[in-house]
């Protein structure tokens, strides 16, 4: 695995997706122990879970259990670009989800996380996503659970 770079306090990209690369193996825990317990995670826009979530615990429960139990297995996420990092403390991964909500429907969202890193750890998310497409999966499925 890549690591922070000795010359910045900020990790390299190729750390960045090594890091972001146990989200496409659905290895979300393993991803997660790369978040600091008190991150600050807002989810922008206006859809169900949209909102400011103030540590790792509240946003795990809040918007990933509720998105995972409307799915027929774990959400993949497959990075497809990583801007910033290396001597930014910022970096902006995008990302498309694979996965297939338990009504059948294919949940392909897209995400735009702008990370802020601290010590190797990401301790600052602004998560963009379509929330429409969100929104119809959660109306969807949630009703059958």
């Amino acid at each position: 695995m890549s690591s922070i770079s000795n010359s910045t306090q900020y990790p390299s990209k190729a750390h960045i997706r090594d890091v972001f690369a146990h989200l496409t193996r659905a290895e979300a825990q393993e991803f997660y122990k790369h978040v600091a317990d008190d991150v600050d995670w807002t989810v922008m826009g206006t859809h169900a879970l949209s909102g400011h979530y103030t540590d790792k615990k509240s946003f795990l429960e809040k918007s990933v259990a509720r998105v995972s139990a409307v799915l027929e297995g774990p959400l993949r996420l497959r990075v497809r670009n990583v801007i910033g990092g290396e001597v930014e403390e910022w970096a902006v991964v995008e990302m498309t989800a694979d996965a297939t909500c338990k009504n059948g429907l294919r949940y392909d969202n897209t995400y735009s996380w702008s990370t802020r890193w601290k010590d190797g750890k990401i301790v600052q998310v602004r998560a963009y996503l379509d929330g429409i497409l969100l929104d119809r999966a959660l109306a969807d499925n949630e009703m059958t659970i």
